[in-house]
């Protein structure tokens, strides 16, 4: 299903309106600037990497507060500093870990699995698939992003 033409696709997430690389001539500001799934999915990519390259250092204090885990305060991902990815328990945690804060912080993925795929690049660098149902009316579709972790620039890119 192709959402290419500006009646029917996706509007853009709030920061790529107020930061727009390709803005539309002058006299059609009003228009709505409408994405097709590829390019949804690649606006969703984006979101990733920056969610799973800010750490979150609230998290341990806003257990007690519902409401405010699941605001801004808790943006990020846990540091996993002092768990390694020889040890399987450590790396259920991380998977499990980096699915929990994506469904909390990112509303149009549900359904989130996060499995990490050890020694399938390089051996200085982690390997994650990421795997969800996208959920952005009118569209439903299970996506797939593959992340990696850079240990020595604690860098996550995602593709």
């Amino acid at each position: 299903m192709s959402y290419s033409d500006t009646k029917s696709g996706f509007r853009l997430n709030l920061f790529e309106q107020l930061f727009d690389d390709q803005p539309r001539y002058h006299e059609q500001q009003m228009v709505v600037r409408r994405l097709n799934i590829n390019e949804l999915k690649a606006s969703v990519a984006k979101d990733l990497e920056a969610l799973l390259n800010t750490r979150c250092v609230m998290s341990d204090r806003l257990q007690e507060y519902p409401t405010a885990s699941a605001s801004v305060l808790n943006f990020g991902i846990l540091d996993f500093v002092g768990l390694s990815s020889a040890n399987p328990a450590d790396c259920d945690y991380i998977c499990r870990q980096i699915a929990k804060t994506i469904e909390q912080q990112d509303l149009r993925l549900r359904n989130v699995r996060v499995s990490l795929d050890i020694g399938a690049v390089d051996v200085n660098q982690l390997c994650f698939s990421i795997e969800a149902l996208l959920k952005v009316y009118p569209a439903r579709e299970l996506v797939s992003f593959d992340a990696f972790f850079e240990p020595s620039f604690q860098r996550y890119y995602v593709k």
